[in-house]
């Protein structure tokens, strides 16, 4: 019992309600996300009393709203989120060096050797949990277990509010009968494939033929596996306070010789990084690009912005164009980004700040919520939907590449 994983619970939405000077309870039914006065777009978040109408994030606000008339539409505030965020970071972390936030509203925390300083890990569960709530005004669901993976299906398993501890007696009584969907990074599109061939549950996946899912899925098939059977070998990565430089490359399906393609290869590197920088709560003041071409011979440029920025679309812009005086010569194979001078926090805003700077960051901070919660490939900038690529370097740790949806 080793590892713990820390959710708070609905957290955008209990942000609104412990900053609405009573407005709001957590038995009020809020949802966030969208345009206020146009109700369009899609949910972002929900208080529970909302979320027992069958209303998840990810789904259309016109579908939300009308399962529940009665909710109120609250528009996001990454600024509001980002602080809470980083009150909550600043009490888990005192409970281990090593400490992996995963999204805005979760961490992982390896524990091993820290019971001889705070106590056995269960006990520091419930410690956790009530400073949060104590502290902050918040609830989380903590999971403890074996392996990161059982800590999360732990603090799935009962929300809100609430320590679960996953032993493997636990894990045969009350984790294999669940849904297969409910495992960690069963997708959509998974489960339909596992349905296909009467895989209905975690159980069902854990008795099933290896040879069958390597078949069906590759290398990923022996990892559901494993992953249905409790087995976890993953490891948290610690996320140091001083941190220099975040880099993201792939490795082309074939040399590039078209610009339009370059830049497509480019904008995707360009996400990953800018994900990262939003997931540590960074800025970034210098950003680089390096390619390498079909003679193994590289080339690499760097720009010093005027301002930090976590923004993909102005990353994006200064990338592109040091790509392009980069491309010409040969053919190439493989394209990287680099952001450096890391600074932490948001930018103060005043008056005269740019609404489009603004604009994309929102945009942003919500494709970045669906993405941890619905894996990378639950929505695609449109110029990369045709990507296909390698990606050699990905420092976005617990990458949830095909996770629940």
């Amino acid at each position: 019992m080793s590892y713990l994983h820390v959710d708070l619970n609905s957290f955008y939405a209990y942000c609104t309600v412990i900053t609405s000077d009573g407005r709001y309870t957590f038995d009020s039914p809020i949802i966030i996300g969208g345009d206020e006065s146009k109700r369009h777009g899609i949910v972002l978040a929900a208080t529970y009393p909302v979320k027992k109408k069958g209303i998840h994030a990810g789904m259309s606000l016109r579908e939300a709203m009308a399962l529940c008339p009665e909710a109120e539409l609250v528009p996001a505030d990454y600024r509001l989120y980002t602080h809470y965020s980083n009150k909550f970071m600043d009490i888990i972390k005192q409970y281990s060096p090593l400490i992996m936030r995963y999204g805005i509203d979760e961490a992982y925390i390896d524990y091993n050797g820290c019971e001889y300083l705070f106590g056995p890990p269960v006990e520091i569960a419930y410690t956790i949990k009530e400073r949060v709530k104590n502290e902050i005004g918040l609830t989380v669901s903590v999971g403890v277990g074996d392996n990161p993976l059982m800590a999360k299906m732990g603090s799935d398993y009962k929300k809100p509010d609430a320590v679960t501890v996953v032993t493997r007696d636990f894990w045969r009584e009350h984790i294999l009968p669940l849904k297969v969907s409910d495992l960690m990074y069963i997708g959509r599109s998974t489960t339909l494939k596992l349905n296909s061939i009467g895989i209905f549950t975690i159980g069902q996946l854990a008795t099933a033929s290896q040879s069958v899912l390597k078949a069906m899925f590759g290398v990923a098939g022996k990892q559901m596996w494993l992953h249905a059977n409790g087995i976890d070998d993953q490891k948290v990565l610690l996320e140091s306070d001083d941190q220099k430089s975040i880099s993201c490359a792939c490795t082309l399906p074939g040399d590039i010789e078209c610009i339009d393609e370059l830049y497509t290869a480019i904008l995707r590197q360009t996400d990953k990084v800018s994900f990262k920088l939003r997931q540590l709560g960074m800025r970034a003041l210098v950003i680089g690009v390096t390619v390498k071409y079909n003679d193994l011979s590289h080339l690499s440029k760097q720009y010093k912005m005027f301002s930090p920025s976590d923004v993909t679309g102005e990353l994006y812009d200064h990338a592109k164009r040091l790509v392009t005086s980069l491309y010409g010569a040969k053919p190439i194979r493989q394209v990287g980004v680099r952001v450096a001078s890391l600074v932490h926090g948001r930018e103060q805003l005043t008056i005269f700040e740019d609404k489009l700077h603004e604009k994309r960051h929102k945009l942003d901070c919500a494709l970045d919520e669906l993405r941890t919660r619905y894996g990378n490939d639950v929505i695609s900038r449109g110029s990369t939907l045709c990507y296909k690529a390698h990606d050699t370097e990905d420092l976005v740790p617990f990458d949830r590449q095909g996770a629940k949806k």
